[in-house]
């Protein structure tokens, strides 16, 4: 296997520091990632549970054939403008095979 060289010098502070404001995004990116995954928020939750009906992501979870994954295209649409993080859609890719009965 051809080992590539590298001049980086991982215990140096430019490292460290640019390794720490890649960590603050990253952490950035996971909370704005976690209220798109929350749908809206405790508030809005709980009003569609009170009306009796499913939460977006749990009837796509039903509707995916069981066991096969379904990636989510744009989870953090309109994240940085001033519409609701995740665009109050979903849009993704799944297995939904039709079942002959």
């Amino acid at each position: 296997m051809t080992v590539l060289a590298s001049a980086l010098d991982t215990g140096g502070s430019d490292y460290a520091d640019a390794r720490a404001a890649m960590l603050d995004k990253l952490a950035a990116l996971d909370a704005e990632h976690a209220k798109a995954l929350a749908g809206g928020g405790e508030k809005y939750t709980a009003r569609h549970r009170k009306r009796g009906k499913m939460l977006a992501r749990e009837r796509i979870e039903l509707l995916v054939d069981p066991d096969s994954p379904f990636l989510e295209l744009s989870p953090l649409a309109a994240w940085g403008s001033d519409y609701t993080v995740g665009a109050s859609l979903i849009t993704g890719i799944g297995v939904i095979e039709a079942s002959s009965a």
